[in-house]
């Protein structure tokens, strides 16, 4: 599938009966990506797509915890997650971010290599972890 507002809602129209779940996420994924887009006046990326999943994947995840907290269903909540999963990005391994991390890491001059001027540019790679970053870098660092 294309990865544009326009791709999207076309495909949503075509499943909203049969797959109504994939056609919820499909709406919401265009939506926030719409929103984003109009703020900054430019055109959708794929990358749009990919961090709006991200982000709903994030929440949607928070959710289901608080619905189990709360002993309420999660059986739809769980069901949007399969179907965003698919629009996620592939996240690297731990091997393959230390790898891009080390790279980045002997490309830097001695005395630029610090987390300030390390982490911006691990940002820039789609898949990695960021929550694994500090640890790896400050490991390469050492």
């Amino acid at each position: 599938m294309e990865y544009t507002i326009k791709s999207f809602t076309m495909e949503r129209l075509k499943i909203r009966k049969d797959d109504p779940v994939r056609s919820n996420v499909l709406l919401m994924l265009a939506d926030a990506v719409k929103s984003v887009t109009i703020e900054e006046r430019r055109p959708e990326t794929e990358a749009d797509f990919k961090k709006a999943a991200m982000k709903m994947y994030q929440e949607t995840k928070n959710t289901i915890e608080e619905y189990k907290k709360g002993g309420a269903s999660t059986a739809e909540l769980e069901e949007e997650i399969k179907v965003i999963e698919e629009f996620l990005p592939k996240m690297l391994s731990t091997e393959e971010m230390t790898a891009a991390a080390k790279k980045i890491i002997d490309e830097l001059p001695e005395s630029d290599r610090n987390l300030k001027n390390i982490m911006p540019k691990l940002k820039e790679i789609e898949g990695f972890d960021m929550k694994q970053a500090k640890p790896i870098v400050e490991n390469l660092t050492k």
